[in-house]
């Protein structure tokens, strides 16, 4: 028992950071898919509650007396609440940008909204904790809309986001205007710098190409000798498992005799009726600078809706033995990921055992 309570004391203490890890764990624990309207809803939800709370708070900064009442119970745990729908968000993100696209790439959202949520529970910053719970709020309000609004128009590209930034600086700016209303003594202008500055720094790292390609995800991409329609179907070959390509069940170490095309197998996820044109990119390292060298971009256009992902191919028949990349890219060409082979001619005149395998 006495242990319990050092457990039950410790979570007391540090009751906003253990909230906002149970947000964080129940949403990524229970996140279907992008397009799922109960996720698209909880999202929705989460954001209004946060309104709800901020706006409240301030309400109650500058009323000189309690509400009383049932609720009056219940607003103790405010800031539990806050941070439980802070990591609901976050953890979404997270899971949703990082199946789009390299993990560097999805911390983008991860470790500054972070560092925002500790530095709110800092001491020396709470006097100014309203902008940070401001600046957090177009955060996630930009980060929603950037996955809500290509689902319900079925595509995506600079115009659509532009739109995403537009409707998320709306409902900002009405949560700016609410917390001025409730309490005239902050500044409107000093109201908006946080989410400015947030705004500001996430349109240019979009045009940098830094934000992943969201709603899309890559699911698969492999390299194969052959790839063949088979029924409802695709039949993937590549070669018994040797040295090289021990641990996979494709080519990564692709021996090519006269004659092989490389095949580049991909499956894409995207929501339902939602189109795209993306592109194959494939880049041959150089030996001497080690840098990536493009040769060829073959289109694929992938139809949202099913869950295992579109499914497409490519074959290249104009290679050299090297290191090879290919990578799935949208349009603007933000990567959603690839695949890296090793091209190699083989010199042997042995039968060869084919494998196969079905997607």
């Amino acid at each position: 028992m006495n242990r319990l309570k050092t457990v039950f004391g410790v979570l007391k203490h540090h009751s906003n950071l253990a909230f906002f890890i149970g947000g964080f764990l129940f949403d990524a624990a229970t996140l279907i898919r992008i397009d799922s309207l109960l996720d698209l809803s909880i999202h929705a939800l989460y954001l209004g509650i946060i309104s709800f709370l901020i706006l409240e708070n301030e309400r109650r900064a500058v009323a000189t007396a309690p509400s009383g009442g049932r609720f009056e119970r219940w607003w103790r745990y405010e800031s539990e609440a806050l941070h439980f729908c802070y990591g609901g968000l976050l953890s979404a993100f997270v899971v949703l940008y990082f199946k789009s696209t390299s993990v560097s790439r999805s911390l983008f959202f991860f470790v500054p909204t972070v560092a925002l949520m500790i530095a709110n529970e800092m001491p020396q910053v709470r006097r100014v904790g309203h902008r940070l719970r401001l600046g957090l709020y177009a955060f996630c309000a930009l980060s929603f809309m950037n996955y809500l609004v290509p689902i319900a128009l079925g595509v995506m590209g600079g115009a659509v986001f532009l739109l995403s930034v537009l409707l998320a600086g709306f409902l900002t700016a009405l949560l700016v205007r609410g917390v001025h209303r409730r309490n005239p003594g902050r500044s409107r202008a000093g109201l908006a710098v946080a989410p400015a500055a947030v705004f500001a720094l996430m349109v240019g790292a979009y045009f940098l190409k830094g934000i992943p390609p969201v709603p899309l995800s890559l699911q698969f991409a492999g390299i194969f000798h052959r790839v063949e329609r088979v029924g409802a179907h695709y039949e993937l070959a590549y070669w018994k498992r040797f040295p090289g390509n021990l641990f996979h069940r494709e080519d990564r170490l692709f021996l090519f005799r006269d004659g092989d095309r490389i095949h580049c197998f991909v499956r894409v996820f995207g929501p339902r009726r939602f189109r795209h044109a993306l592109g194959l990119m494939w880049e041959k390292r150089d030996p001497a600078s080690g840098r990536w060298i493009k040769t060829d971009r073959i289109p694929l256009e992938i139809r949202g809706g099913r869950a295992a992902g579109y499914r497409g191919w490519a074959a290249k028949a104009n290679y050299s033995p090297g290191r090879w990349r290919v990578s799935v890219v949208t349009e603007d060409d933000r990567s959603l990921g690839g695949v890296t082979f090793t091209a190699r001619a083989d010199g042997s005149t042995d039968p060869r055992v084919e494998r196969t395998r079905r997607m």
